[in-house]
């Protein structure tokens, strides 16, 4: 995904080298401050903007906020036109690779949208919404400020501001080719390279290790209390510990009237041989 970073831009026309130009970006933002040239044309930078779902109208909603510092009207000048290309072949596929050589014409027959600045507003600073529809995938949108005739040399400042929908952005002259838009990718190949992560799965193996041995060494040490305790408890006591069962007393045989004295032999036996010791 790309990152919201400064952005500078790298005018594509050789004679535009000298304009005043300044961009930045802030989250879901681009800002752009231009010096209006006849015939220029500027590459904004722009956003990957979501797929709308089954019940949804559209996929994405942006701000734009104009500030002219010209004498003259805006909308009586150039036409100054902001303009948008989705990343299919038809579309920005069409103008990418001759950005720099393509006439006004061509670039506003290849745009999504083209809207001509202060056409529809008097006013020296005004703003507008942008709804986008896109149901098939998501895609990234290149935006870009197009002047196409003969043009009032003044400064310009355009802000884009994604309200909604925006997976990511990218700054001024870049992605002509690569897309913005986040993919998936397996959770160990995008973990290859983050020192950060293998630093983290490392430090949780050993917090892991060191609770585990923390447990059997307090198991240990308790059983060895207990028996110390034990042992200390009979040593107060002046007993031994006893190891065993202790032999039951014989019981005496007794002599009643009618035994032989075989009969008496027979009970002391089964006396003696029921009881024994371990």
């Amino acid at each position: 995904m790309a990152s919201f970073r400064c952005l500078r831009v790298v005018l594509s026309l050789p004679v535009l080298a000298a304009a005043e130009t300044s961009f930045s970006s802030t989250p879901a933002q681009l800002e752009a401050k231009v010096t209006l040239q006849t015939n220029g044309s500027w590459h904004l930078g722009g956003f990957c903007l979501g797929q709308a779902g089954p019940e949804e109208m559209k996929a994405a909603e942006l701000t734009a906020h104009v500030e002219w510092e010209g004498t003259q009207e805006l909308g009586e000048t150039g036409p100054v036109m902001l303009v948008a290309f989705d990343a299919r072949e038809h579309r920005w596929g069409a103008v990418k690779d001759s950005w720099g050589q393509l006439s006004c014409e061509e670039k506003l027959s290849a745009a999504n949208m083209k809207r001509q600045l202060g056409k529809t507003h008097d006013f020296a600073d005004f703003a507008f919404r942008i709804h986008v529809h896109q149901k098939t995938a998501i895609r990234d949108w290149h935006f870009a400020l197009l002047t196409c005739g003969e043009t009032e040399q003044a400064p310009l400042s355009l802000r884009l501001s994604a309200t909604n929908g925006a997976l990511s952005m990218f700054k001024a002259n870049t992605h002509f080719d690569a897309s913005s838009c986040p993919v998936d990718v397996p959770w160990l190949e995008a973990a290859h390279d983050e020192v950060g992560f293998w630093l983290l799965l490392l430090g949780a193996l050993l917090f892991g290790c060191s609770a585990v041995l923390a447990v059997v060494l307090c198991r240990n040490f308790r059983k060895k209390a207990e028996l110390q305790r034990f042992r200390e408890a009979a040593a107060a006591g002046g007993a031994s510990p006893v190891i065993g069962r202790p032999c039951n007393q014989t019981g005496e045989a007794k002599v009643v009237d009618g035994q032989t004295n075989a009969d008496v032999t027979t009970v002391w036996k089964e006396a003696a041989g029921s009881e024994g010791c371990v």
